[in-house]
């Protein structure tokens, strides 16, 4: 009997669960019906019919500002010699901004703007972005802030001048403010599979050779012979021309490379990458120049001479990191690494042994 009204009890239980859910899903889906639903639409609208006459680009940022313009040698960059421009970055941003479209309001404060990288340039970490024609008429202005990656694509935070109001975008490509993602930087391929080795001759005290491979596991110092070397140092070498990057430009007239560190890439294959290297304050600087090994063949001899090309009569701005390395001397070089508490000489990657 007992048992008969527990079971009971359990079904009547059970029913009125299932009753209040049932419940509760009707009146979330009434109120549900009561919200109005935002409807997407073009940020910048009318701009697609207009993008194909865009002549200047403007952007405003917390590091600088810079213009990007076309010309009939293409788009340059007129702040830093009509140096050539990233084509593929200002394609894919008036592709961007030509189909911007909202996906839903964001924050209205301004004292939140800050929080989505939106709030005024240059104190504020916004970027300030103006397209014009080749009149001077403006053809799109916005402020944009964090690029958002989403399940169904790209997105970018963007407010109007002037407004408050900013708006979480649906974007084709990322938007990007800093100067470096719109210089064109491939100026040469040199793997780090490619290089045999580098031989640096620093401005001040005796040279050295390293190869073959640029790792901690696998270090070569070929002059002096058979030297112990640090091997963080030989795998940043080799990164730093492996991996050879700038961020500004400007004409090598403009710089000193008098008494410059150079460091020569040789590859396999004979294709031979200069480098020549300077510090002028904060900031380093190099030359690039390509040669060949005698007898290459006709491909390499012709990529060489693209990549002066792209290099001759221009200085490059290096990272801190990559321009630092690459002014090593050889007594740096040749230091070990400090040891580690137990008196071993550790080198990176290692761990000390159990104790």
């Amino acid at each position: 009997m007992i048992d008969s009204r527990r079971r009971t009890l359990m079904i009547l239980g059970s029913a009125a669960l299932v009753f209040a859910l049932a419940a509760a899903v009707v009146l979330w889906q009434r109120a549900e019906e009561g919200i109005a639903r935002y409807t997407p639409v073009a940020f910048l609208p009318g701009f697609a019919e207009k993008a194909g006459g865009a002549a200047r680009i403007e952007i405003s940022g917390h590091d600088g500002r810079f213009a990007v313009v076309l010309t009939p040698n293409g788009w340059v960059l007129p702040e830093h010699g009509n140096y050539p421009a990233n084509f593929d970055e200002v394609r894919q941003t008036l592709i961007t901004l030509a189909q911007l479209t909202t996906i839903a309001p964001k924050t209205n404060r301004a004292d939140w703007l800050h929080y989505l990288s939106l709030d005024d340039p240059p104190r504020g970490l916004g970027n300030d972005l103006v397209v014009k024609d080749a009149g001077g008429a403006v053809l799109a202005h916005l402020i944009f802030g964090n690029n958002e990656e989403l399940p169904a694509g790209n997105a970018v935070f963007v407010r109007r001048p002037g407004e408050s109001q900013s708006y979480l975008a649906k974007a084709v490509f990322p938007l990007h403010g800093a100067l470096a993602d719109w210089i064109k930087t491939t100026l040469f391929d040199m793997g780090p599979g490619r290089i045999q080795e580098l031989v640096v001759t620093p401005a001040n005290g005796p040279g050295y050779t390293v190869g073959r491979h640029f790792s901690a596991e696998n270090v070569s110092v070929l002059n002096p012979p058979g030297a112990a070397a640090d091997p963080q140092i030989v795998n940043n070498l080799g990164f730093a021309v492996a991996a050879f990057s700038f961020t500004d430009v400007r004409p090598s007239a403009e710089l000193d490379f008098k008494g410059a560190t150079r460091v020569e890439a040789h590859g396999f294959d004979g294709l031979a990458v200069a480098l020549l290297v300077i510090q002028q304050g904060e900031d380093y600087w190099a030359e690039v120049s390509a040669g060949t090994a005698p007898g290459v063949p006709a491909a390499i001899s012709a990529e060489a001479a693209r990549a002066n090309a792209r290099t001759q009569g221009w200085a490059f701005k290096l990272p801190p990191d990559k321009g630092a390395v690459l002014l090593t001397s050889r007594q740096r070089l040749l230091t070990p690494p400090p040891p580690d508490k137990q008196g071993q000489i550790m080198a990176p990657g290692m761990k000390p042994p159990p104790q």
